[in-house]
C-alpha cells in the first residue's frame, strides 16, 4: 500500500505493525462479547414478554420495535453517519446498551411482576436498542473499511459474524439455564457486564490506527472531518441491488427468530430448555455460515445463487414437520442458508460503496434491513397468532420465492475489488 493515498480515500489504512493482529482480536472480542449480551438479553425478553402476556403478536411488536426506530430515524441523519470519531461513537453505544440492561435488571428485580409496567420498559429498551445498533454499526463500518485492506476486511466481516453468533451460542445457552432456574435479574446484569467490556474491548482494538484515521484534516474529499458537509451517495445499479436483495435474508432471519417461542412451544409445551436449545441450533447454523465464508470453503457467487432458494425449501419443510429433533435439525439449516445470504450483504456493503459512503450507505442498508426485519417480524406474529405456525412458515415460503425469482430475472453485479466472486454472472 503507498504511504500517500489520493485525496478521495476517505479514511487511510493503518500502518503494518504487530498491534494490527492484536487489534483484529480485539475487534473479534468486542463481537463476540456484544452478541454475547444481546442474545441472551433477546432470549430473556421475549420469553419474559411471552411468560407475561402469552401473546405471539406482542413478541412481534417488540421485535418491531427493534428495527423500526432505526429505520425511521435513519434516514433523517444519515448525513451524519461519516461524521466524528468512529471509535468514540461505537464504544458510546455499547456503554449505552449496558446502562439500559441494567435498568432492565432493576425494574424486573423491584417490580417485575406487574405486567403492564414491565411491558412498557422492555418496548422502551427495544427502541434505545435499535437507535444504538443503528450508529454503532455505521461507525463498526467506517474502522474496519479504514482500518484494514478490502480483502482483509471481507474476511474480518464473516470472521466477525462467526464470533457474534459463538457469543450468542453461549448467551442464549446461559440464558436458558437462567430461565429455567427463574434468574432473570442476574441474567440481565451479566448482559449490562458483556456490554460494558465489549464497549472496553473495543477501546483497546482502535487505540492507534483508529485515532490516526479519524484525526485527517479535513478537506473537501474527506467526509470524517466535522466542519464539511456530508457528500451524497452516487447511487448506482451496484448498490439499489445491495439494498434489494438485502431484504429476503434480513427479513427471514428475523421471520426465524421471532417465531421461535411459539414455534418451541407448539413442538415441546411447557419446556423452556426446548427454546433456548432452538435459539442454540439456529445460532450454531449462523457461525457455520460465518466459518465456510471466512475459509472460503464456500464462495460468495455460490451463497448468492442458492441461498433464497434453500430458504424456500426449508421454510416449506419447517410448516411440515413436527418432530422435535427434526424441528430442530431443518431449523439449523434454514439458519446456515440465510445467515451465508446476510454476511454476503454484509460484506458487500462495507465493500461496494466509494470510500466517502461508507457510512452513510451503512446507514441507509442499515435503514432497508430494519424495515424488513420489522415487516418480518410483526408478519411472523400476526400470521402465528392466527393462523399457526405451519402458515406463518409457509408465507415466508412464498416470500422468499418471490426474491430468488427477482434474482434470476436481474441478475445484479457487484464487481468491486476485495469481493471475489460476488458477481453474478
Amino acid at each position: 500500500m503507498p504511504s500517500a493515498e489520493p485525496p478521495s480515500r476517505q479514511l487511510d489504512p493503518p500502518a503494518p505493525a504487530p498491534a494490527h493482529r492484536s487489534s483484529r482480536l480485539f475487534f473479534t472480542l468486542f463481537f463476540t462479547l456484544s452478541s454475547f449480551a444481546e442474545g441472551g438479553q433477546a432470549v430473556v425478553l421475549l420469553w419474559l414478554t411471552y411468560a407475561l402476556t402469552n401473546s405471539a403478536l406482542l413478541i412481534g411488536v417488540m421485535v418491531v420495535l427493534g428495527y423500526l426506530p432505526a429505520a425511521l430515524l435513519g434516514l433523517l441523519f444519515k448525513r451524519f453517519a461519516d461524521r466524528g470519531r468512529a471509535g468514540r461513537v461505537a464504544r458510546s453505544t455499547n456503554t449505552a446498551l449496558s446502562v439500559v440492561s441494567l435498568v432492565l435488571a432493576v425494574q424486573h428485580f423491584s417490580s417485575g411482576g406487574r405486567t403492564a409496567l414491565s411491558i412498557t420498559v422492555i418496548a422502551l429498551s427495544q427502541v434505545v436498542l435499535s437507535i444504538a445498533k443503528m450508529f454503532n454499526k455505521a461507525a463498526l463500518n467506517r474502522l474496519i473499511r479504514g482500518a484494514f485492506e478490502r480483502e482483509e476486511a471481507r474476511r474480518l466481516l464473516a470472521v466477525s459474524q462467526s464470533a457474534s453468533l459463538t457469543g450468542q451460542v453461549f448467551g442464549a445457552g446461559l440464558a436458558g439455564v437462567a430461565l429455567a432456574q427463574g434468574w432473570i435479574t442476574a441474567a440481565l446484569i451479566c448482559a449490562a457486564l458483556a456490554y460494558a467490556a465489549s464497549a472496553g474491548s473495543l477501546s483497546l482494538g482502535t487505540r492507534g490506527y483508529a485515532d490516526r484515521a479519524e484525526q485527517q484534516p479535513s478537506t473537501g474529499e474527506n467526509p470524517a472531518g466535522g466542519g464539511r458537509a456530508a457528500v451524497p451517495i452516487r447511487w448506482s445499479s451496484a448498490l439499489i441491488g445491495v439494498l434489494v436483495f438485502s431484504v429476503p435474508s434480513s427479513g427471514a432471519l428475523q421471520f426465524l427468530n421471532t417465531i421461535l417461542v411459539p414455534l418451541a412451544s407448539t413442538v415441546a409445551p411447557e419446556q423452556p430448555s426446548y427454546y433456548a436449545l432452538l435459539n442454540i441450533v439456529t445460532i450454531a447454523g449462523g457461525f457455520l455460515a460465518g466459518v465456510l465464508l471466512s475459509t472460503g470453503a464456500v464462495s460468495s457467487r455460490r451463497v448468492l445463487g442458492w441461498a433464497l432458494p434453500v430458504t424456500v425449501a426449508l421454510s416449506l419443510a419447517l410448516a411440515l414437520v413436527d418432530a422435535a429433533y427434526l424441528v430442530a435439525v431443518v431449523a439449523f439449516g434454514l439458519s446456515l442458508a440465510v445467515t451465508c445470504h446476510v454476511i454476503c450483504m454484509q460484506v458487500l456493503t462495507n465493500q461496494v460503496p466509494a470510500d466517502h459512503e461508507v457510512g452513510q450507505f451503512a446507514v441507509v442498508r442499515n435503514v432497508v434491513a430494519s424495515l424488513a426485519k420489522a415487516v418480518f417480524s410483526f408478519a411472523a406474529g400476526t400470521l402465528v397468532g392466527v393462523y399457526g405456525v405451519a402458515v406463518a412458515f409457509v408465507v415466508l415460503a412464498c416470500g422468499t420465492a418471490l426474491f430468488a425469482a427477482g434474482w434470476l430475472v436481474m441478475r445484479p453485479r457487484w464487481d468491486t475489488p476485495g469481493t471475489p466472486g460476488t458477481s453474478a454472472r
